[in-house]
């Protein structure tokens, strides 16, 4: 795997740019990438980030999309891959990030998405499990959807969703609950494949109204990476 990791600002200033000398790696991709990633004064108001956002291009990154069961769901993974990483305010649970898989044709990228969507189909339903230790047990559950985004539809092809509402309750000495809720869009674009995530924190139902506000941030990165 080559990698960069480069820190962005809100104007896309880069400050570092970190890369063995002897490395080689596609310095143009990666510099349009750096600068086509969705700011975060495009955000709204209401995700609660800060002005800032984290950088990293990489080369042979593997494209994970799911577990199910005791496997590793993946897809074929693009030539290049480029991470936005979008830190919240203090106080406030949750976070985004934007991710691009990038391919050498728009024919590799759009198989790549007919794996994705059939990845999906294979995750999603409910699942469970419990273990018991010494003095108390623990249990969790997930409960995983997908269908289609018709409000997020580049070149007539609609993108796909992938949510992962999961809640573990721990009994005995160590008694703990934790519950998640995790929002996925992706979004085929010429040769890449965009994926928009937001996670809850702690809330385990993420509200209508905010992933009409996660699917409108999928578009807008669009917008972002196209323009």
């Amino acid at each position: 795997m080559k990698k960069i990791a480069l820190a962005a600002a809100a104007a896309f200033a880069i400050t570092t740019i970190a890369a063995p000398v002897a490395q080689a790696y596609d310095r143009e991709a990666f510099s349009y990438a750096a600068s086509h990633m969705l700011a975060p004064n495009k955000i709204p108001a209401s995700i609660g980030l800060n002005d800032t956002l984290s950088f990293t291009a990489s080369d042979g990154v593997e494209f994970y999309i799911c577990r199910n069961g005791d496997k590793d769901i993946k897809v074929t993974p693009g030539i290049h891959t480029f991470n936005a990483s979008y830190d919240s305010k203090k106080g406030v649970e949750g976070g985004l990030g934007i991710s691009v898989n990038q391919y050498a044709t728009s024919v590799k990228a759009i198989k790549a998405f007919g794996e994705v969507k059939k990845a999906l189909t294979s995750c999603a339903g409910p699942t469970s499990g419990a273990q018991t230790f010494e003095g108390g047990t623990d249990t969790w559950s997930r409960i995983s959807t997908t269908g289609n985004v018709p409000a997020v539809t580049i070149t007539g092809v609609s993108s796909l969703f992938f949510n992962i509402n999961y809640s573990d309750v721990a009994t005995g000495p160590d008694a703990s609950e934790y519950s998640s809720d995790t929002y996925f869009v992706y979004t085929l674009v010429n040769d890449s494949i965009i994926t928009t995530n937001y996670y809850t924190g702690s809330a385990l139902n993420l509200p209508t109204k905010k992933r009409k506000v996660i699917n409108q941030i999928a578009f807008d990165a669009v917008t972002a990476w196209l323009g």
